[in-house]
Order: C-alpha cells, then structure tokens, then sequence
C-alpha cells in the first residue's frame, strides 16, 4: 500500500469532509482516506495502481481543487 497526501482548497465543513470521501473511496484500489479539515490535507492510502492524478480528478470533479502535497524535509 501507498499513501498519497494531497493539499486541498475550500474544505471548510463536515459535509465537505463526507464529500471528499465519498469522492475517493469509490476509486478502485483506494483502501482509506483520512481528512484533516483544519490543515486542508488528505491522505488516501492506496494500491500501488492509484495514480495521484486519478486523485486529483475525483475532487476535481466535485469541485475541489487539490495537488499532490509536497514531502516536507526532515
């Protein structure tokens, strides 16, 4: 399994969280996905066949615009 984490604008209630959700879980080989609604961030874990993009083009479809998160440096 893979995560993917993605940044995503104008989450800003519950029911946008149920909407990014019900967005993803559908997607073949999508196994979660976890919401952070105060940091604007998604994280789907995955099969590795999930491509980011199949991501992105869900939300998209539902109106969110989202990108792949940048890895942050430790």
């Amino acid at each position: 399994m893979n995560t993917i984490d993605l940044d995503v604008q104008g989450m800003t209630c519950g029911a946008c969280v149920q909407r990014v959700t019900t967005a993803l879980m559908p997607i073949d080989g999508v196994q979660d996905v976890a919401v952070d609604l105060k940091a604007g961030r998604v994280r789907v874990t995955a099969a590795a066949n999930v491509a980011p993009s199949q991501l992105v083009a869900a939300l998209s479809a539902r109106r969110y615009d989202s990108q792949v998160a940048a890895k942050k440096m430790s």
